[in-house]
């Protein structure tokens, strides 16, 4: 898998002589071929969703039966055709590639006393002859991609693509977070899910701290990648479609099922201030000791 995953990038930086265009061209790659197993899961994952009423009756129906409750469990996800698990297995699958990549740049750029030595590459790739002319440094986009936020540098100009790198990485993930959270009605009633949508972000911008500033380039593309794969599913997959038709109108339903605005108006106006009341009271005194003195003029 190493040299597999060299090899790639050795090929798309032939392509485009760029680090970072080599590392974002394999973040793609890597992306679309897990494209159908990551609009098959999203699929599952509404389903189960929409399973979810079902679910909780046969919990309720076995809860002191957990094996029953296992069976049952089992035969129902079985004659609805769904996995439990499937909302997962796209991040799964790529944890094993992340891992590969930070071992790769550190490869790639290692040195043996003081002289580059790229491993995992031939030496009549173009790849690995620049990496010997950079002095074993991934030089692009104003940094180092071999090292770390974390690292020493020589001054703030150094340092500061690092951190605007990090602070890419964690807007995406917010964003990428907040926009299945917006299609996932679930996780919007949910204030684990919520707080998993403050929090992920910041876990992963402690993360990317650490790690090499290559990694972080294919966070950020695979983050924006998922960011359009969503719009696009959810755009033109009718199954996803419905989806979003059904929630908008229980939306408005929910909406339409709360008090008017007018009704509050209403109430709010339908009797006079008590100032007003106590002053009309106090006139009709006065007009009262007005008469009771006119009488006791004409009586005397």
């Amino acid at each position: 898998m190493f040299q597999a995953l060299a090899g790639l990038l050795a090929f798309y930086y032939e392509l485009v002589p760029s680090y970072a265009a080599a590392i974002g061209l394999l973040t793609l790659t890597v992306m679309l071929v897990l494209t159908p197993l990551t609009w098959k899961s999203t699929r599952s994952m509404l389903e189960m969703q929409r399973l979810q009423p079902e679910i909780k009756r046969l919990q309720q129906k076995h809860k002191g039966d957990r094996q029953k409750l296992n069976e049952e469990m089992v035969a129902f996800y079985k004659e609805h055709q769904v996995n439990p698990v499937a909302g997962c297995l796209p991040m799964l699958l790529q944890m094993p590639v992340l891992f590969v990549m930070y071992q790769v740049i550190n490869g790639l750029t290692r040195t043996v006393n003081g002289v580059p030595q790229p491993k995992y590459l031939g030496s009549d790739t173009r790849l690995f002859q620049d990496l010997v002319a950079d002095g074993g440094q991934m030089r692009d986009l104003g940094m180092d991609l071999a090292r770390r936020a974390t690292d020493s540098h020589d001054s703030f100009g150094v340092a500061l693509p690092f951190f605007v790198l990090v602070a890419l990485v964690v807007v995406a993930q917010y964003v990428q977070t907040k926009q299945m959270q917006g299609r996932n009605k679930a996780a919007q009633a949910n204030p684990q899910m919520q707080m998993m949508t403050r929090v992920m972000p910041i876990v992963f911008g402690f993360i990317s701290f650490s790690i090499a500033a290559g990694v972080n380039v294919y966070f950020l593309v695979s983050a924006l990648f998922r960011i359009a794969q969503q719009e696009f599913m959810y755009r033109f997959d009718p199954v996803l479609k419905k989806h979003v038709a059904e929630q908008v109108k229980e939306v408005e339903a929910k909406a339409y099922d709360k008090p008017k605005d007018g009704g509050k108006a209403a109430v709010n106006g339908k009797a006079p201030k008590a100032g007003n009341g106590k002053a009309a009271k106090g006139s009709g005194n006065k007009g009262g000791n007005a008469k009771a003195k006119n009488r006791s003029k004409k009586g005397r």
